[in-house]
């Protein structure tokens, strides 16, 4: 069954859950980044018009692999690399 969230209640249950456990919330800052860098990826994509069967041609990666990367199951450095480059970009620091 679907459950219909609320996300102001999601958010004071995470503020509840990890106030008192710091390694808890690392792990939820940790899972934030990652999806945001995954849905960069996906809006960076998009925004130059690319598919993934695109984005496969361009860096040698399979279309699947492209797809598994794109949900944040796996991908090595390499791998991210060369999805980047397939849209003309680069991975870089930054200080948070």
């Amino acid at each position: 069954m679907l459950v219909k969230s609320n996300p102001v209640e999601e958010q004071k249950k995470i503020a509840e859950l990890t106030s008192s456990d710091e390694a808890l919330m690392r792990q939820h800052k940790l899972f934030l980044a990652e999806m945001q860098f995954k849905q960069e990826l996906i809006n960076k994509r998009k925004a130059n018009a690319l598919s993934q069967k695109d984005i496969s041609e361009r860096s040698g990666l399979s279309q699947q692999a492209v797809s598994r990367l794109e949900k944040g199951n796996g991908g090595t450095i390499k791998s991210i690399i060369k999805y980047l480059s397939a849209m003309g970009c680069s991975l870089t620091l930054k200080e948070s």
